[in-house]
């Protein structure tokens, strides 16, 4: 272009080409500029990185696979805990096109958000709302006792050989319940063609009326019950069970391992219009302030949420006139739809604090390992050291030196999330498992896929570059820095001040990070033990609960209810090794109720109430059925007719009602006004009570012991079977229990029940069960990181006397003993843990501090777990420190001297 403008100027043509030549300069040195700008360059570069990086990967295998099981470990946590998050609270429903299935929801006038409805409100929704092709309303229930069956009792102590059974938390001699128990789910009769979900065998209840349903009781079972329990015998279907002693006719048997908008498989699908049946003096089909349901809704084609969402607003603001004016369902309320799910929308805060707790947990662990292997990294980069010089000699920039070591690291981290994937997956496919034979059989099978999805992959790739970059930069940055080209021999037996002191503070981050986790774990373990055995303040080892269950016929009156107990209650305190029978709701039995209290008769009101305090009756043997004494004051009397007015306090309620006096002869007044209790149960409101006696405080299930303040009312007799009744073995509770059901039998053959020893109740409640899963949680947790830092610690110390060898043998050769050298190496290696401890047990403090809402009985220090978790990992890190420093006490001098 030179050439041509230059002629056009009016040059001769040869003038004008050496003219434009000599401007435009040496050809084959733009020729090397322009390549180096070429689009296909970077990649040709990345390809020979990868290549080079993977030949060094296999030259050095020990280093590799130390590595890869280090990062492997620490994405497999991650991994899993992404994974069973995803699996659990983020499943959509089990249904065809689940995509076009939400959930809905209101938002009451309090600011919170209410996933249940009543079913006269379902109903409306159900027949009026056009932006949905199908509306379900779902609820699961308490245990069903079933009879009626051939082999009945093949369950019967079932929950002695779940998981949670040979852990100790289910005693198998308490659970000898009566009869056989089954697990019910709730639904509407159009819940399986909404879903699309058709029966496995038989049908469905889409057909049936309500009056049909009535006239002719229905139940399908799940696949998985009518495998386990009736070994998938073809005649169950049109075979008639009887459930808490109604008899229900089998009509379909829905596919295997299906959930519906639950997370586990019930053993039976029943109506709701049935509901009533099982549960006598229930109304679900007719009481506007039973919040009976969640519902759900499949939306119709091109219609999209906030549609609907519109839609169900106008109605939910129309049915909110129908519902008792006084009640806060009566109240403005907005609309709520969200994607399917089985949970609500916002998780429950204590279940938030848990999951993150995990995420904190699993996330500490990948920084072990990251600064694990960047440790092994800065180790190996000493023996690098000619080679990186060279290449910075021949003409290599510092960018591209740090590149190639980055995509090394990239590469490892890759290939370590491959390998963790594949162990995560089966994995969690044995945990699972676990999870699904951790709960007694009799409350279904809980259903969980851990199958690996596209999002999974993404993010396993996306955790394995981000962990490659953290443990790869620090080393990369570091031995590119020291890489001097001045000096193309270097010394394996030296390193630089900066290296080492980077080495150590990794090592020390991997030690503190680690005993973070292990001190937290210590502490959720050292508290689920405290739970466990906390002392309740009753003998709940000798006394079992007997709750009964009566069939829904009209014989059943209330007199002969009563009559029925009476008898049944003659039989068993008639029994060998029976040494009391009583009448109330035990302290962890569920059933708990408040009430405002006010002195002096004064009628509770918001000026003069005193305390809200938990009430129950209870019958006049009751305190020692339990084995709970009367610390001063007098028990109830036993007596026909009314009860005396009078009422026995806990020794917490008597302080806090008169704090430093004494409450016998005082009186007060309870109003259960605003407090949650049933239609039909008894309730304080009335006159004034005496107080007549102080028993001590008995501990139920919450944690903090808030429930030990409570007031005993003296229970009326012709209330008795409304309330549990209370067993008191003289020696081994099994006899006793294994004696009730005959004796039940006696009295009625279609009478229900379930047998519980009262400690086995405390453990089975969700606070305890969550107390153990945490604790078990945290361990895992925390011995990953003690086995991580262990292994860094080992392999950082075997690459620190590969490197000093020269050094080993010059020492040695100039008179140091043995023991010296393993003294000096000791000493160089323990330097590091020690700073690591110092600045975990800082950092175990904050954490304790975070924990203390679920520790249960520990301080804000506990000497057990500070100390003790202390020393195991001094321990510990002494014989990972010990093993690879006692090879440099075998050192021969002379090879050492000669050592390159």
């Amino acid at each position: 272009m030179r050439e041509q403008w230059n002629q056009k100027q009016g040059m001769p043509q040869h003038e004008a080409r050496r003219d434009a030549r000599k401007r435009f300069g040496n050809r084959g040195l733009w020729r090397e500029r322009m390549s180096e700008i070429d689009l296909m360059t970077l990649p040709q570069t990345v390809l020979q990185d990868l290549r080079y990086g993977l030949r060094m990967l296999m030259r050095n295998a020990g280093f590799t696979i130390a590595a890869v099981l280090a990062l492997a470990l620490g994405i497999g946590a991650n991994t899993s805990a992404f994974t069973a998050y995803k699996a659990m609270f983020g499943r959509p429903l089990d249904a065809r096109n689940s995509g076009q299935m939400v959930n809905l929801g209101l938002v009451r006038q309090s600011g919170s958000l209410s996933s249940w409805f009543n079913y006269p409100d379902y109903e409306a929704y159900r027949d009026h709302l056009r932006s949905f092709s199908g509306m379900i309303a779902s609820n699961d229930g308490d245990l069903l006792t079933l009879t009626g069956v051939e082999g009945l009792g093949g369950q019967r102590n079932a929950g002695g050989s779940s998981v949670l059974g040979m852990l100790g938390l289910i005693p198998p001699s308490a659970l000898a319940s009566v009869g056989e128990s089954a697990s019910p789910f709730f639904v509407s009769e159009n819940y399986f063609s909404v879903l699309g979900v058709p029966a496995l065998r038989g049908r469905t209840f889409d057909a049936l009326s309500h009056s049909e349903l009535l006239a002719s009781p229905s139940v399908l079972i799940s696949e998985n019950y009518w495998q386990r329990r009736f070994a998938s015998d073809p005649a169950m279907l049109g075979k008639s069970v009887r459930l808490n002693g109604v008899a229900f006719t089998v009509i379909g048997i829905t596919p295997h391992d299906f959930v519906g908008t639950s997370v586990a498989t019930p053993d039976f699908w029943l109506p709701i219009p049935l509901k009533s049946l099982v549960y006598p003096g229930e109304n679900t089909l007719h009481d506007r302030e039973d919040l009976c349901c969640r519902m759900y809704g499949r939306l119709a084609d091109g219609v999209g949420m906030s549609q609907a969402q519109s839609e169900m607003a106008l109605l939910a603001n129309q049915l909110r006139k129908s519902h008792d004016p006084h009640s806060d369902l009566s109240k403005p309320v907005t609309v709520q739809v969200w994607p399917g799910s089985p949970f609500p929308r916002k998780l429950d805060g204590g279940l938030q604090f848990a999951v993150l707790l995990i995420m904190i947990g699993v996330g500490m662990v990948l920084v072990i390992a990251c600064a694990n292997v960047a440790s092994l990294q800065l180790a190996r980069s000493a023996s690098r050291q000619s080679e990186l010089r060279m290449r910075l000699s021949l003409g290599a920039s510092r960018a591209r030196l740090i590149r190639q070591m980055l995509t090394e690291s990239a590469l490892l981290a890759l290939i370590a999330g491959v390998v963790a994937l594949a162990f995560t997956w089966a994995m969690l496919k044995v945990v699972a498992n676990f999870v699904a034979g951790a709960l007694p059989v009799e409350y279904g099978s809980f259903i969980i896929h851990v199958t690996p999805d596209l999002g999974i992959f993404a993010y396993v790739f996306a955790i394995s570059l981000v962990a490659g970059v953290l443990f790869g930069l620090a080393p990369a940055l570091e031995s590119s820095r020291t890489a001097l080209p001045s000096s193309l021999k270097a010394s394996a037996g030296t390193s630089p001040i900066r290296s080492r002191r980077l080495r150590d503070t990794l090592i020390a981050a991997q030690v503190a990070i680690s005993l973070v986790l292990m001190i937290a774990g210590s502490m959720l373990i050292h508290s689920s033990i405290r739970a466990l055995n906390m002392a309740t303040g009753y003998d709940g080892k000798q006394v079992a609960d007997l709750e009964i269950q009566f069939p829904r016929d009209a014989k059943y009156t209330p007199e002969r209810r009563a009559a029925l107990i009476s008898d049944l209650r003659t039989r068993i305190a008639a029994l060998p090794g029976v040494a009391a029978v009583s009448s109330g709701r035990p302290p962890d039995g569920g059933g708990i109720r408040t009430a405002a209290v006010s002195l002096n008769g004064e009628k509770p009101s918001k000026q003069n109430t005193r305390a809200y305090v938990y009430y129950t009756y209870v019958q006049s043997n009751y305190f020692q059925t339990l084995g709970i004494p009367l610390l001063f004051g007098r028990g109830f009397q036993p007596q026909a007719g009314k009860p005396e007015p009078a009422v026995i306090l806990s020794e917490s309620a008597a302080r806090q009602l008169w704090p430093g006096q004494n409450p016998i002869g005082h009186s007060l007044r309870m109003s259960a006004d605003g407090q949650f209790h049933g239609k039909t149960e008894l309730l304080p409101d009335g006159p004034a009570y005496e107080v007549i006696g102080v028993t001590r405080d008995a501990r139920g299930v919450a944690l903090d012991g808030s429930d030990s303040q409570q007031i005993y009312l003296p229970l009326p007799d012709d209330r008795l079977q409304e309330y549990p009744l209370l067993i008191r073995a003289k020696a081994d509770p099994a006899l006793v229990l294994n004696a009730v059901g005959p004796a039940i039998a006696a009295v009625d053959p279609h009478l229900g029940g379930s047998l519980l020893t009262l400690d086995a109740m405390v453990r089975q409640t969700p606070r305890f069960l969550v107390a153990g899963l945490a604790a078990s949680i945290a361990t895992i947790i925390g011995v990953l990181g003690l086995l991580l830092a262990s292994m860094g610690i080992y392999g950082t110390v075997s690459y620190i006397v590969v490197l000093r060898t020269r050094e080993v043998g010059i020492r040695m050769a100039l008179g140091a003993k043995k023991r010296d050298v393993l003294a000096l190496m000791l000493r160089e290696s323990t330097r590091p843990v020690l700073g690591g401890l110092a600045a975990g047990l800082v950092l175990a403090l904050g954490a304790s501090y975070l924990l203390r809402a679920i520790l249960y009985g520990l301080g804000a220090v506990d000497t057990v777990s500070f100390v003790g978790v202390s020393m195991l990992f001094l321990l510990i890190a002494l014989v990972a420190s010990y093993l690879p420093s006692r090879r440099a006490m075998r050192v021969d001098p002379m090879v050492a001297l000669r050592y390159e």
